[in-house]
């Protein structure tokens, strides 16, 4: 019994296949379609009856049922050939379901004239798509789907190609999918039977779309590695004769090689590569960090070749297989520029922050210039300062700088003036100093043959002067050069006007600009330098009598005419006596330091230097003059003391109508107070009192903004008085009123006739005159007497003025302020109702008690206190938005401690003692930072009061 047909679904099914002619005579059949129905089919005879439903001689459907004894078989049919029709029967469960619908592979069958047998669906997945396609040409089927006919043209032309060859035939096809471009590689094979005739063509596609874009990558890739500008390798980092050898490297680390001398990658390990020691230290150290590198970590670090002077970012990646890292992928980064660039820019702030501390401009200029030649071999670089003579700083040749002697500032400025006309500060390169016509190139010649020079300019666009490298040999300059100077210009010049700022401001504090003598300041230094040596010192105050009749009859012109001639004379009488110094101390006031054995002599040359005549206006003029000695260490031991004794001496002399005096300490005689209070209520009547003034300084800005008015008695019988010793006895005397109105309508007028009309007068306020009822009244009229605007006028009130009637006192300074004028407190610290005047009394400065200022700028604990109390009433004052002003500053160290605790005004004998109106008025006219407007915060005011 023959066994039953297998089901129609099982994949393990035989295959059947049967070929009839057009009058259904069987050609071929297999043996799995005769067993699954039961029937022989022996090719050349006709089908058996009952076997096909349709009749011989008409077309078969594409799909034919076969029906045998065993069953029935469901076969798709399909025409084959044209003059012999030709149908293929194929059993649908068996090739179809069980070999191609389950490939991924893009399968299709097609006739010998291109028609769609079979579509599996990887090539296209609708089933009813697939349906449709079959028994089509790809033109018929892309018209019909409206896809592009390029497309049916393309395949045409491939199965024309592989029907004729009877070979495969591949190209490749590109479809636009939502996920991108899809590339397929389109196979055509040919079946063909013994006699070479085309029976049916497979047509498959392979999905190349990852390879292809694969290979773009890795060509990408590629071309970017060997087109990187920066050197790239990769080194073998697994053990044995390979390890460290480098297996690839880009074009750039072959320019690289060839910088250091190889010409070729070196087919050895790095660390016996042929390079310089210095460089194969660093590079090995750098190695050697990758041995303990943990697998896919990163290693970055910079490397430095001291033999190229180069440095190089280097970036290393491990290269894993497995878990194992086999390779390093190496990217080097020359990053030498950005260094050289950091270490310049160190160099600039480093000499800045040197120039701060004061240090002179060659040794700032020497490491501003360090490293500048190191890779410009012979270059020497150096400054030419802008003066008369020329000047150099820096490394330029002696011979430069002895050039440089005979030419002055003109030359230099002309120069420029031809090469530079519009300023723009370019670096200007000479190849050949004596190929040029510039007489300053002239001059250098002998000692320099190239020039690289760049001008630098101040702020206000004057020459400074000009930055220098010279080379001994012509054309010996490098393209980087001169860049590198334009880049030092902006510090270059920067530092040279600082310098010359401080040879301006030297000059000007320890030369008097009028007379070219030292100033008061030099003077005093020079003294204090004998006293630290212990040496003996004698100082000489000398004053012309009755100078200021002299300027207001013949003018100011003439007066400074005539002190020109006094320095002149006293120059000549110091050099004939060997003098340590000779000073202007200020208006008509001259210092002369020597030796105490010469006293004697000196006293009687300089009063014979009166005896000649001065010449005023071409009249022959003999004036007087008094002169007061004081001696270190007989009776001073500190400049200070030394010059406080000289102006005691001074005055002595005048009030004994002598030529000189030597001051000699004495005891001052004790006079009874009701003697001394008949004096003072004279004195009133016949005005025997004055004001001085002592200058006051803004210490952040150096500006003179004011002065403080000392009262002065000197009574014409009983001598000079101070007012510690006449203001108690004026107080229990009640004379404070009359005296306190008087201080204050002769400050007012005095202030009214000085030539700033920007300085303001501050007046001490006694407790009694607060208290006076009309006081509001008598501070409106003392101000429309003199003409003096209320922003000028302080009313300066101590602490007891305040606290004894507060109420009272309020009103009467509100009133005043009200009116423009303003309240300054006196003595501030002292007391200990401070905080609470400050808070609940209208004040708008604070004077600092010259006790706190004393012990500053020393290393004591008394300074360290007081230094605490000064940066206290700051913060205090900032608070309250008032100024504070130091009384008592005497030393360059006190004002740079008050300047850096944020002190605001300053005065003491540092900047001048206290002037007579017409001296003070001359000596503000010669302060370099005069006050040229008011003030645009709170003007700071010049300070009157009762008290020394």
């Amino acid at each position: 019994m023959s066994p039953s047909p297998a089901p129609l679904t099982d994949p393990g099914a035989p295959i059947g296949v049967l070929l009839l002619g057009a009058d259904h005579t069987v050609l071929a059949a297999s043996a799995g379609l005769t067993d699954l129905l039961g029937l022989p089919l022996p090719p050349g005879e006709r089908a058996p009856h009952g076997l096909l439903d349709h009749p011989p001689g008409t077309p078969l459907p594409a799909q034919v049922t076969l029906r045998g004894p065993r069953g029935s078989v469901v076969c798709h049919a399909t025409a084959l050939g044209a003059a012999d029709p030709v149908t293929l029967l194929l059993a649908e469960h068996d090739l179809a379901r069980t070999i191609l619908d389950p490939l991924p592979l893009d399968v299709a069958v097609l006739d010998d004239q291109g028609r769609y047998v079979y579509v599996n669906p990887a090539a296209i997945q609708s089933a009813d798509v697939r349906r449709t396609i079959i028994g089509l040409t790809d033109r018929e089927y892309v018209t019909r789907r409206g896809h592009p006919t390029e497309r049916a043209g393309v395949r045409e032309q491939h199965f024309a190609q592989a029907r004729a060859s009877g070979e495969c035939v591949s190209f490749t096809e590109t479809f636009p999918t939502p996920s991108g471009p899809l590339t397929l590689r389109r196979t055509y094979l040919p079946v063909r039977d013994p006699d070479g005739t085309l029976r049916l063509m497979i047509g498959f596609g392979e999905d190349q779309t990852q390879d292809r874009s694969q290979a773009e990558q890795m060509n990408l890739l590629r071309t970017m590695v060997d087109t990187s500008v920066d050197p790239l390798l990769v080194l073998d980092a697994r053990p044995g004769d390979q390890h460290l050898r480098v297996v690839y490297g880009n074009p750039a680390m072959l320019d690289l090689l060839r910088h250091h001398g190889l010409e070729q990658l070196p087919d050895l390990p790095m660390p016996q590569w042929p390079m310089a020691e210095g460089n194969t230290v660093n590079i090995l150290a750098m190695l050697a960090q990758l041995t303990g590198l943990p697998a896919g970590s990163t290693y970055r670090d910079t490397l430095f070749l001291p033999e190229a002077q180069q440095w190089l970012e280097v970036h290393v990646s491990g290269i894993l297989d497995s878990d194992t890292c086999t390779h390093w992928a190496v990217s080097l980064r020359d990053v030498t520029a950005q260094r050289q660039g950091e270490l310049q820019q160190e160099r600039v702030a480093r000499a800045h922050r040197l120039a701060l501390t004061g240090a002179p401009l060659s040794e700032t200029l020497c490491l501003l210039l360090q490293g500048v030649d190191r890779f410009d071999v012979g270059w020497q670089m150096g400054l030419m300062i802008a003066g008369t003579p020329l000047r150099t700083v820096g490394a330029l040749p002696d011979a430069v700088a002895v050039a440089a002697q005979h030419l002055d500032g003109e030359t230099l400025r002309q120069h420029w003036q031809t090469l530079d006309p519009d300023r723009e500060g370019l670096p200007q390169t000479c190849p050949d100093l004596a190929r040029s016509t510039s007489p300053l190139h002239a001059a250098l010649s002998p000692a320099a043959r190239a020039l690289i020079e760049v001008p630098l300019y101040g702020r206000d666009g004057q020459l400074l002067g000009a930055l220098l490298a010279t080379h001994t040999t012509p054309h010996a300059w490098t393209a980087d050069l001169p860049a590198t100077l334009r880049y030092l210009e902006p510090s270059a010049a920067m530092l040279l006007e600082q310098h010359l700022n401080q040879e301006r401001l030297q000059r000007l504090a320890y030369r008097d600009p009028l007379t070219e003598l030292l100033s008061r300041a030099a003077l005093s230094e020079c003294a204090a330098a004998h006293l630290t040596a212990g040496e003996p010192v004698a100082l000489g105050l000398l004053d012309l009598d009755r100078f200021r009749f002299l300027n207001d009859g013949f003018g100011h012109a003439v007066g400074d005419q005539l002190l020109r001639e006094l320095a002149a004379r006293l120059t000549a009488v110091a050099a004939r006596h060997d003098l340590r110094g000779v000073a202007r101390m200020g208006g008509d006031e001259f210092g002369l330091l020597a030796h105490p054995n010469q006293i004697g002599v000196l006293s009687a040359d300089l009063r014979a230097l009166f005896d000649e005549p001065f010449e005023v206006n071409g009249t022959p003029l003999l004036l007087e003059s008094s002169l007061g000695w004081s001696v270190a260490p007989a009776t001073a031991h500190d400049a200070q003391t030394l010059l406080q004794q000289a102006d005691a001496a001074l005055y002595g002399a005048k009030r004994a109508q002598q030529f000189s005096e030597v001051y000699a300490p004495a005891p001052p005689a004790r006079i009874p107070s009701v003697t001394m209070e008949s004096a003072l209520r004279e004195s009133l009547r016949d005005r025997h009192f004055r004001l001085a003034y002592q200058p006051q300084v803004h210490l952040a800005t150096g500006q003179l903004v004011g002065a403080e008015a000392l009262l002065r008695w000197t009574h014409p019988v009983l001598g000079p008085f101070t007012p510690d010793q006449f203001i108690p006895v004026a107080e229990l005397a009640g004379l404070m009123p009359r005296l306190g109105e008087w201080v204050l309508r002769t400050a007012c007028h005095e202030v009214t006739r000085f030539s700033n009309p920007h300085l303001s007068v501050s007046v001490n306020v006694s407790s009694r005159q607060l208290s006076d009822p009309t006081f509001s009244d008598r501070v409106r009229q003392a101000l429309a007497d003199s003409g003096l605007r209320p922003q000028r006028l302080v009313l300066e009130v101590t602490e007891s003025g305040l606290i004894d009637n507060p109420t009272r006192v309020r009103e009467v300074l509100q009133e005043l302020r009200d009116l423009g004028v303003r309240v300054s407190m006196d003595d501030f610290g002292t007391g200990y109702s401070s905080l609470f005047s400050l808070r609940s009394l209208p004040v708008d400065e604070l004077k600092i008690d010259r006790a706190f200022v004393r012990d500053l700028g020393q290393d004591t604990q008394a300074a360290r206190e007081s230094l605490a109390v000064v940066m206290a009433s700051v913060l205090m004052a900032r608070a309250l938005d008032i100024e504070l002003l130091a009384e008592g500053v005497e030393t360059p160290e006190q004002e740079r401690a008050l300047r850096e605790a944020g002190c605001d005004l300053g005065q003491g004998w540092l900047y001048a003692r206290a002037l007579e109106p017409v001296d003070f008025d001359a000596f503000e006219q010669a302060w370099p930072a005069r006050l040229l407007g008011d003030r645009p915060a709170t003007p700071v005011p010049a300070v009157a009061t009762l008290r020394d």
